[in-house]
């Protein structure tokens, strides 16, 4: 069945496949960047929880069609290693890690164990993939990346982002914020969802749907009409 998978990925050289994993974050980041990325590209997420190699492979060989632009795929991870055998199945281009937290300590036995499995996404990338990085969790900022192309995001631990976001304000109607990045990019931003874990995860997508090529307006567009999750925040 694995092989099977990579056969699929391989006879499809031009999609765009982007992974993402951190200890909390990912699923949100995972539905609002396919939200955002819909505007322009044919899109595929792994479906539910199937954030394990068995469902990313049930993904790929049941889901994945021929039209299909961008696979963005959810990694989970219990031990070390865990990253890594998805990175080898999908080899993707794009990398957001969301966060490096204490989740799954009965495995991994440390956070130092946990931020070495999140980050084989980023060592796997390719020498022209691009690796988003969560500055906002202190291990991921204190965790170097040389190998790839790397751009850090954050709302409090600004030092060394690329992009960040302020002015954030909620209203009775949901939250605005402005992005900002280099060379003078702004961006404001309005959404029904609510929270600062939200504007995070909202920011991560969107510097991935900037450096493939969407446009601002496209962005503002998808961001303004995801809708919360149910019971989750919702007004």
């Amino acid at each position: 069945y694995i092989n099977d998978a990579k056969r699929r990925l391989r006879s499809m050289p031009d999609l765009k496949i982007i992974g993402i994993t951190g200890s909390f974050g990912k699923t949100s980041t995972k539905h609002y960047l396919a939200r955002i990325l819909s505007e322009e590209y044919d899109t595929l997420i792994t479906p539910g929880s199937f954030n394990t190699p068995m469902g990313v492979v049930r993904t790929v060989r049941e889901l994945l069609k021929p039209y299909n632009q961008v696979f963005i795929c959810e990694m989970g991870a219990k031990q070390i290693g865990d990253i890594k055998e998805i990175c080898d199945i999908v080899h993707p281009q794009y990398g957001i890690i969301t966060a490096v937290g204490p989740m799954h300590l009965e495995t991994f036995k440390s956070i130092d164990n946990v931020c070495r499995t999140k980050f084989e996404l980023a060592d796997a990338l390719p020498g022209d993939g691009l690796a988003v990085i969560n500055n906002d969790s202190d291990p991921c900022a204190a965790r170097p990346v040389d190998n790839v192309r790397a751009l850090r995001y954050g709302i409090r631990n600004l030092a060394g982002c690329d992009y960040i976001a302020t002015d954030i304000h909620y209203t009775p109607f949901g939250t605005t914020f402005t992005v900002k990045g280099p060379d003078g990019l702004a961006i404001e931003m309005e959404t029904r969802l609510l929270g600062e874990c939200n504007v995070s995860d909202l920011l991560g997508a969107i510097v991935i749907a900037l450096q493939m090529g969407m446009k601002p307006a496209q962005i503002r567009s998808a961001v303004a009409s995801i809708e919360p999750v149910e019971h989750r925040l919702s007004i």
